[in-house]
């Protein structure tokens, strides 16, 4: 199952000019894994870095995880300088983008939609954390 967007929290557009945060309370139920991809708006080239970095996910080597076992992925054009956020980042393209969020063997909650997928929250400085 994959879900998109191509807005934040508040309605605007999202836009590589911009940091942003997807936090995640509980990763999605899936059976096999679940993955965060980022796709340039328009055109759908898919976005990397000189790292080689397209994707994140559960099966990401390093994600660091809080305590209360929520996971927050860091969006932004730029690493950030916060080597925990560093370790959840995404990066972002220049202008307009959408994040793809795939799950693949959903479990039922998917499925009927008792899983909320939360909102992607801008940062209030514009930058990535």
């Amino acid at each position: 199952m994959y879900a998109d967007t191509s807005r934040d929290s508040r309605g605007r557009p999202l836009d590589g000019s911009h940091g942003y945060v997807l936090r995640l309370a509980e990763p999605p139920p899936v059976r096999a894994f679940g993955s965060l991809t980022v796709y340039a708006d328009p055109g759908g080239r898919l976005v990397g870095d000189e790292t080689g970095r397209r994707t994140i996910g559960d099966r990401t080597p390093g994600l660091v995880r809080a305590a209360d076992g929520s996971l927050t992925l860091h969006l932004s054009a730029g690493p950030p300088a916060d080597p925990v956020a560093a370790a959840n980042w995404l990066p972002l393209p220049a202008g307009g983008f959408r994040p793809l969020l795939r799950m693949h063997q959903p479990d039922q909650r998917v499925l009927d939609g008792s899983y909320v997928i939360p909102p992607i929250e801008r940062l209030r400085d514009g930058r990535g954390a």
